[in-house]
């Protein structure tokens, strides 16, 4: 009986390290130094927080996005400017972006479908501009720069998230969200719907203890 309850442990966690590791090769991202995916190409599967170990720092000028939700940010360490980007194809790079990506992270999953147009180089920095991924990123700078965090589910407790007391900025891809000042949605409460909030206001910047969808 022992034995075969071992047995058993030892199935289920071979299960669980091999979904572990479809997750972490679910997500990719190729990086190619010149435009219209040229030049020296280097593939992310993983977090990045220094892209001058792997020599592409302040050089990617197109990518691609294979799969999952990436944060490319201008900084190492996801400092400085930060953009979401979903699955496409990006033959040019936003001018924030262009020679200046220092770091990269997977921060989700896929984003909506897109269509061929969409796809092909017509730019899809969705994730900062749609509406479609049911959740809320935060960031520690006003106009989404600096740190951010990406939520799809309340969080009574920001101190869990290591994000308390430091959104000054949000945006808001589906749903409506509220924000409170204190843990548990006490506190001065703000609602906030679908769009970019550069500014999260007096009383509320760097504010936030607690965040979850009303509607």
């Amino acid at each position: 009986m022992q034995t075969t309850r071992r047995r058993g442990r030892l199935v289920r966690a071979a299960i669980a390290l091999a979904l572990l590791a479809g997750t972490a090769q679910a997500a990719e991202m190729t990086i190619f130094l010149q435009p219209q995916f040229q030049g020296r190409q280097v593939t992310l599967r993983g977090e990045s927080d220094n892209l001058a170990s792997i020599g592409v720092t302040d050089q990617a000028s197109s990518l691609v996005v294979h799969s999952g939700r990436w944060q490319v940010c201008t900084q190492p360490d996801f400092q400085g400017e930060c953009m979401t980007l979903g699955p496409g194809e990006y033959a040019t790079l936003d001018a924030r972006l262009n020679h200046r990506i220092e770091s990269a992270r997977v921060i989700g999953g896929d984003g909506p479908r897109l269509s061929s147009e969409e796809r092909h180089g017509y730019g899809r920095y969705a994730a900062n501009e749609g509406y479609g991924n049911g959740s809320i990123e935060l960031f520690a700078g006003p106009r989404f720069r600096g740190r951010s965090l990406t939520l799809d589910r309340d969080a009574a407790f920001m101190a869990g998230t290591g994000f308390d007391n430091r959104a000054a900025s949000a945006i808001v891809n589906e749903g409506v969200w509220q924000v409170c000042t204190e843990p548990r949605f006490r506190g001065d409460c703000r609602t906030l719907g679908p769009g970019r909030y550069a500014d999260l206001g007096a009383g509320m910047t760097r504010e936030v203890s607690s965040v979850r969808r009303v509607g």
